[in-house]
């Protein structure tokens, strides 16, 4: 875990939801794989086959010197709207068959609601990030939630930083972006002027109302 940039008084704090809220390898590889199945059924190319297209973007991109970008993005290259990315995600994707409540989880997010306000940041639909927040036990520490579907653009836009300090209440600069890709999840939100922390799932997590206490004194 590594704070990269923290303002001088946070209000809030805007967690990324896959592999930050949670650890769980196989689930984020079967969103992956379930989404790119069903992308090959749409085109005519197979699982196998369209994995291949979205490799072969990522080298491209990785060639060009970009940085990492969304699936959801990735899609949309290859002709598939982000609303169809949406709905695709909301029939294949069900949290609570991969997620659980985390008594853990729910008390550092606890102790740190007491200092700041919460909100959730995803690339998934708001939908998938409801249901994956009621698994985990947590959906009550989050005043504010913004998925795929509030902005039609997911990280690492800008959008859905703007949207999410926007529906709190507060200037980016008092906000923290809290995620495991800095590409993704802190290079945009830091351009806006947000604080940005990295974290290496969960367990990081776990430790950050100590580690913000920490800062503060």
């Amino acid at each position: 875990m590594k704070i990269v940039a923290l303002g001088a008084e946070p209000s809030a704090l805007i967690f990324d939801l896959d592999n930050t809220l949670y650890t769980n390898p196989g689930y984020a590889a079967f969103q992956e794989d379930v989404l790119v199945e069903r992308l090959g059924r749409e085109l005519g190319l197979g699982a196998e086959g369209a994995a291949a297209r979205i490799a072969a973007l990522r080298a491209e991109r990785a060639a060009a010197g970009l940085g990492k970008t969304s699936l959801g993005r990735l899609f949309a290259a290859l002709g598939i709207e982000i609303q169809t990315s949406v709905k695709w995600r909301e029939e294949c994707i069900d949290p609570s068959k991969w997620l659980k409540r985390d008594a853990r989880l729910d008390r550092a997010l606890g102790l740190m609601e007491q200092e700041y306000d919460l909100a959730l940041t995803t690339n998934n639909p708001r939908l998938i990030g409801e249901r994956s927040l009621d698994a985990l036990g947590v959906r009550a520490r989050f005043s504010v939630l913004v998925g795929l579907d509030d902005t039609l653009s997911g990280k690492p836009a800008a959008d859905p930083f703007v949207e999410t300090a926007r529906r709190l209440g507060f200037e980016p600069g008092r906000c923290v972006s809290i995620g495991d890709r800095f590409d993704v999840d802190l290079a945009p939100a830091m351009e806006l002027g947000m604080g940005a922390i990295l974290v290496d799932g969960v367990e990081d997590v776990y430790r950050l109302p100590e580690l913000l206490e920490d800062r503060q004194a």
